[in-house]
């Protein structure tokens, strides 16, 4: 779509816009009565744990949602590929940039933030949460997760999280408590945002870390997600064309929707504390806030309440790492070999998580653990 067309009414009148195959999906559902709504919970509960298509007890046209190839004609193999080869090579960073990056610009959204703190999953256990993102992540992004011939884990994993986005929408939207203002929950424009947080952010952050990447690459990478929303129900005129336009959008839905409110301060802080706990020993606690304000910035973090550094930018860290201070003055070694380390030291803290009572494990699969140096679960 064209970047005049994102104008202020255009993205505005996106908030009124939910998914309508997948509210479809769900509306038929409770239409069902009591016992397709327990099957509705049973589904919600299994939609990272389980990689299985849902229960043969689901009515049949929410075992058909599942069943449809849900890619779209314009994806292009080749450059889904070199996607995936690109976070092969980087998917540590990536992860890094998840926590660090993308999920904060996200809880900057005042309105969209809303539907977080309603659901109340991810500050009351934010690690299950980043778990389940994480997942999903890695599952779209690993060989073939987006191949509709194997119905890849990638293809499952974003289905399913489509019908949870209905589902919210629709237990919300009948909420009398729910605001209007706020537009429909989990709708186009939100989405859209979070969309450019995992793509155009991923990539602003790898540049900040100077990873020195190709043109076809970041036109891969951007093209593999613009995929990805499609199958999880965003508009195609919301899917930018290029990294450029994915700037522009995300820019523009930044400058109308970031603002310091409760809830925002509220998802950031237990995601820090998130990272610190995950992480062994102490030395590295202040790393999570001093990477969000080096990624996000000054002003986006001080609106979401982010600790400002103290002895100067991840000296006691690098310190530990095994590095003299003598690149104190230069940040962006600093950063980038830090980030190396503490990446690393995150997704041992992911593989060690679990999702609840039923303590299912972090899933990489093998042959990513052994492009990322991490061959145990």
């Amino acid at each position: 779509m064209p970047q005049t067309t994102w104008t202020p009414a255009f993205l505005e009148s996106m908030r009124q816009v939910g998914d309508p195959p997948a509210d479809t999906v769900v509306a038929e559902l409770f239409a069902g009565g009591a016992t397709v709504v327990q099957a509705v919970n049973y589904l919600m509960r299994d939609l990272v744990e389980n990689d299985d298509l849902p229960s043969q007890a689901l009515p049949q046209h929410v075992r058909d949602y599942f069943r449809e190839s849900p890619l779209p004609g314009w994806a292009d193999p080749a450059r889904l590929a070199l996607g995936t080869e690109l976070f092969h090579r980087f998917g540590p960073l990536t992860i890094l940039l998840l926590n660090c990056y993308s999920l904060p610009v996200c809880y900057a959204a005042r309105r969209g933030v809303q539907v977080l703190a309603r659901t109340d999953r991810l500050h009351s256990n934010p690690r299950r949460r980043v778990v389940e993102t994480a997942q999903l992540v890695i599952d779209v992004m690993s060989p073939g997760g987006l191949d509709p011939g194997s119905r890849g884990a990638g293809l499952r994993s974003a289905q399913k999280v489509r019908l949870m986005h209905a589902m919210v929408r629709h237990m919300l939207g009948k909420d009398p408590s729910w605001d209007p203002a706020l537009g429909l929950p989990i709708n186009q424009e939100d989405l859209a945002g979070t969309l450019c947080a995992f793509s155009v952010a991923v990539l602003k952050g790898l540049a900040r870390l100077e990873v020195e990447l190709s043109a076809a690459e970041v036109d891969a990478y951007m093209h593999t997600w613009n995929v990805v929303g499609h199958v999880m129900g965003v508009r195609d005129e919301l899917l930018p064309g290029d990294f450029a336009a994915g700037e522009v959008l995300s820019d523009r839905i930044g400058e109308r929707n970031f603002e310091a409110c409760p809830e925002g301060q509220m998802m950031t802080r237990a995601l820090l504390d998130m990272m610190a706990a995950m992480v062994p020993g102490t030395v590295f606690d202040e790393v999570p806030a001093q990477f969000v304000r080096h990624f996000v910035g000054e002003a986006i973090a001080d609106m979401l309440a982010v600790p400002k550094r103290h002895e100067g930018p991840f000296i006691g860290a690098w310190k530990v790492v095994g590095h003299t201070t003598d690149f104190a003055t230069d940040h962006s070694i600093l950063a980038r070999g830090l980030a190396r380390r503490f990446s690393g030291l995150l997704i041992d803290g992911l593989l060690l998580a679990n999702r609840g009572g039923n303590r299912v494990p972090f899933n990489i699969p093998s042959e990513v653990r052994q492009v990322w140096g991490v061959n145990w679960r």
